[in-house]
């Protein structure tokens, strides 16, 4: 008992140790010495903070601590991925995507058939605050294991990855003829994924959406045509004028578009969308086999926002939400829930039709258009959708 004592000791304090080493560099050795000692206890720690890290040169630095702990940390992050609990295996992703991507892509495709949803979005989150160069190309390579409703986000995270080799795989997903068995989400997330990507082989493509024509009108819903007319303009400037000339499209419609890369946001993941503060909230019900809740929401963008529940009603971690615009109006979504602060609620559309969503594009533009000043203020770093 007495020999168990310090182990125990010093293992309660792993947390503290590991703060005290990313705070310092170099490390000093012997508290490396400890960490290296404390591996096999420490390696879920170090993904656990990993995970809560906030800042990109925070995240980079606790890759540089694992790198220096060597070979048995990377090797117990590998095993707990392989054999561990889907919370103890989902939190590792991050670090071993950086470190192992080869162990990550023979692993992950086995595991997450027998995870949740939950943690099919822990891993898409994870692989994203990891920040590797080829994090798009993983991502698509767990395309066809990901729950369907985490796959947009993962999409997302494609486009934002810069990763040009995943532009062809984009292209299919975008394209109108391969598209009949993706929903029109995933399409309209691929259009915006290449856009960001700016690719000239996307180019024929985007044109195809935008221009295509039928007898009366066009053959793709505005929405998509709003996507690739968005896309083809950050592609080729020389068709921005075109795009406002021949399209139909209003400029106001085009002016709420999905925020682009930015290398040098210091943030560990950058927004996708634009969010707005709403001068006047709007009224909306969240609802799963929880109940159903009220909900007022005072921050909107295309990708989700940020609301107040005027209930205590345990929801769950995804809902069905609903924005009622009028009389017979109304946008539709199934949302990812991320809670906040107490009854407030931030939530992330990973699901809907084309309509509601050319529906929320046109609130946006009206929240826009009457308070211009609510959008763009600068984000502080949170977490928010």
């Amino acid at each position: 008992m007495s020999d168990l004592r310090p182990r125990v000791g010093v293992e309660n304090r792993l947390p503290e140790f590991i703060e005290e080493a990313i705070r310092q560099e170099p490390v000093p050795a012997d508290l490396l010495a400890v960490l290296r000692r404390t591996s096999q206890a420490g390696a879920e720690h170090l993904a656990d903070r990993f995970f809560r890290c906030m800042r990109r040169d925070e995240c980079n630095r606790m890759i540089e601590l694992v790198k220096e702990l060597g070979s048995p940390v990377l090797l117990q992050l590998r095993e707990i991925l392989r054999t561990g609990q889907p919370r103890q295996a989902s939190g590792g992703v991050g670090l071993i995507s950086r470190l192992d991507v080869g162990t990550l892509l023979e692993l992950l495709p086995v595991r997450l058939p027998e995870w949740n949803r939950f943690y099919h979005d822990i891993v898409v989150r994870q692989i994203a605050y990891g920040n590797a160069a080829d994090r798009g190309r993983t991502l698509l390579e767990l395309a066809e294991v990901l729950d369907a409703l985490v796959l947009p986000e993962a999409v997302d995270e494609i486009g934002m990855s810069g990763d040009l080799t995943a532009v062809p795989p984009l292209i299919a997903m975008a394209r109108p003829g391969d598209a009949v068995s993706r929903s029109p989400y995933i399409q309209l997330k691929a259009i915006e994924s290449l856009g960001r990507l700016k690719d000239a082989e996307a180019v024929n493509t985007l044109r195809e959406i935008l221009e295509a024509k039928k007898t009366f009108g066009w053959v793709y819903h505005r929405e998509l045509r709003i996507a690739a007319a968005q896309a083809l303009s950050k592609t080729d400037p020389r068709y921005s004028a075109q795009v406002m000339h021949d399209s139909g499209l209003e400029s106001a419609e085009l002016a709420i578009a999905p925020l682009d890369l930015a290398p040098a946001c210091p943030w560990v993941r950058q927004r996708r969308y634009e969010r707005m503060v709403l001068s006047k909230t709007v009224s909306g019900t969240i609802g799963s086999s929880w109940g159903k809740s009220k909900i007022m929401i005072r921050e909107l963008s295309l990708g989700g926002g940020m609301g107040t529940k005027e209930d205590n009603l345990r929801i769950g971690s995804e809902a069905d939400l609903e924005i009622s615009l009028g009389m017979r109006s109304k946008i539709r979504a199934h949302v990812l829930l991320r809670r906040a602060r107490v009854n407030e609620v931030g939530f992330e559309i990973v699901n809907t039709d084309l309509e509601s969503r050319y529906k929320l594009r046109r609130l946006l533009a009206e929240a826009l258009n009457a308070a211009p000043q609510n959008k763009g203020h600068e984000w502080g770093g949170e977490r928010k959708v």
